[in-house]
């Protein structure tokens, strides 16, 4: 239990705190509720879910330390797999 304590102290530090954090993807996951494409059921299981561990990447970078590079890198892979699928999505799409 000592092992995470001292992980989630660390993190903290780098992340700032679940509250704040939350609160943030929270506010994030309402303007895409709100959003036309969403409200005309555009978006897939994988736009939410890309877009969802997007927010959470961007929320540590408000709520913590927003130099750190590991979240614009993990931004960027989590866009790259996204655009990937949709270009599969679409190239299957084409085909039918």
């Amino acid at each position: 239990m000592a092992e995470v304590q001292e992980t989630l102290k660390e993190r903290g530090s780098r992340y700032g705190t679940i509250e704040e954090n939350f609160l943030i993807v929270h506010e994030f996951k309402e303007v895409v509720k709100n959003s036309p494409a969403y409200k005309r059921g555009d978006l897939s299981i994988i736009h939410l879910e890309s877009l969802n561990m997007i927010f959470s990447k961007i929320s540590r970078m408000l709520s913590g330390d927003p130099n750190y590079p590991d979240n614009a890198h993990d931004i960027a892979g989590y866009a790259k797999l996204l655009e990937d699928h949709l270009i599969k999505f679409n190239d299957e799409r084409t085909l039918k």
